[in-house]
This record gives structure tokens, C-alpha cells and sequence, in this order.
């Protein structure tokens, strides 16, 4: 038996395609689809058996509807050097990446300026509390003072920062 398919990725835009399928398989794929629909109808709803080319149809229309989605902007042409077909998404920079490295250098260029105005013990301690998320406590721990002396500290060269930025 013969089953028709309006659209595929490889075919072009509404060509019709052709399959020829076994009889056997139908049959199953007929009696699948009965027995689907059969369990998950309400009581009173009627349910047929529908024809390969229905089911067929309604798979397609998915299927379809989504690859037609994802084409939907994408321009094609040919290359020059070879028979590859590249689109315009391919040509694009990826970047997927270039918050991360903004955000590095804003990173760098606030620690340069931190350096710049602090000692070096002040700087590592601002850094570290201010731009790298580590509490007090854990850097006072790493450095192996009081947490209470840190903070003194922290609050210092807070105020020294303030005044030369």
C-alpha cells in the first residue's frame, strides 16, 4: 500500500513524497492507533478506526509545523570553493561566551584599580571579600586571624578605596 507525505527535510517545499509500505505493518500501526486513542477516550466519545494516510497525516503535521518553525529565517546559498551548502547561521560568531568575557574584564580592569589604590594585604582582602563572594569569616580563617580583626580591617580599607575612587 501506498502512503503520500507532503513535506520532508531532504524533499522540496510542498512536494508530495510516496512510501510504499507493507500491508502487515499498516494493519498494526491501524490497530496501535485504535487501541491509543481507545484508553484515553472519555465514555462518551465515539472512536473509529482511521486510515493509515489520517495517521500518517497527523504525525507528518507535527513534524512538519517544527522543521518549518527552525527554517523559518535561515537563508541558504551556495560556496564558491565547494558544493556545501552553508546558511547564514553558520557564518555567525559564536557568541555564546562574550558576557562570561565581558564580565572577566570588568573583573580585571576592578581588581587593577583596587591594586592601584590599596596595599597589596588590603587589595587581596577586598578582592577576595568583595568581588569573589568570600565571607569574612572563611577569608579570616584562610589568613589565619580573628574574624573580628579582618572585619576591622575590611572596614578600613573600605574607607581608603571610597577615597581614592
Amino acid at each position: 500500500m501506498k502512503v503520500t507525505m507532503k513535506y520532508d527535510q531532504g524533499i522540496k517545499r510542498e512536494e508530495i513524497v510516496t512510501l510504499e509500505v507493507c500491508e502487515k505493518e499498516l494493519a498494526l500501526l491501524v490497530e496501535n492507533d485504535y487501541q491509543f486513542r481507545f484508553e484515553n477516550a472519555t465514555e462518551d466519545e465515539i472512536i473509529t478506526k482511521r486510515t493509515p494516510q489520517e495517521i500518517i497525516e497527523e504525525f507528518n503535521r507535527g513534524e512538519r509545523n517544527s522543521w518549518q518553525t527552525h527554517n523559518r529565517r535561515k537563508v541558504s546559498f551556495q560556496t564558491d570553493e565547494d558544493d556545501n551548502q552553508l546558511t547564514m547561521l553558520d557564518l555567525l560568531i559564536d557568541d555564546s561566551q562574550e558576557k562570561e568575557r565581558q564580565q572577566q574584564e570588568d573583573y580585571e580592569v576592578l581588581c587593577q584599580k583596587i591594586k592601584q589604590a590599596l596595599k597589596p594585604e588590603q587589595a587581596a582582602m577586598i578582592i577576595a571579600i568583595c568581588l569573589d563572594g568570600v565571607a569574612v569569616k572563611d577569608y579570616a580563617t584562610e589568613i589565619g586571624d580573628k574574624p573580628t580583626n579582618v572585619y576591622e580591617r575590611f572596614r578600613y580599607a573600605k574607607m581608603i578605596l571610597k577615597k581614592n575612587l
